[in-house]
């Protein structure tokens, strides 16, 4: 998705100054050492971007399961009191 996003939006001579510009900086028997590092360290921003959002994903599983729970017990507080009436909000929202 970033890729896609950073591919599009650079034109094929802005890719050729920045490589010879990596070319000059890095030189041409470091920049194989240089790409794979660079290949690892996105290779590990991804994967904890992934971690993140799986986190994110598991709290909003939980806070919907527990708001699900309260519902539920609402329902059944109202239920075993007898007054039917006052449990049919909560189903309907």
């Amino acid at each position: 998705m970033t890729l896609a996003f950073i591919f599009d939006s650079v034109g094929f001579g802005e890719w050729f100054v920045l490589l010879a510009v990596v070319v000059v900086v890095v030189g041409p028997k470091r920049l194989p050492e240089t790409a794979r590092k660079l290949g690892q360290w996105y290779a590990r921003l991804c994967r904890a971007a992934e971690g993140f959002k799986r986190q994110l994903m598991d709290m909003d599983a939980d806070v919907t399961r527990a708001a699900a729970d309260a519902k539920r017990e609402a329902e059944d507080a109202f239920r075993i009191e007898g007054d039917e009436s006052s449990a049919k909000p909560f189903m309907e929202a």
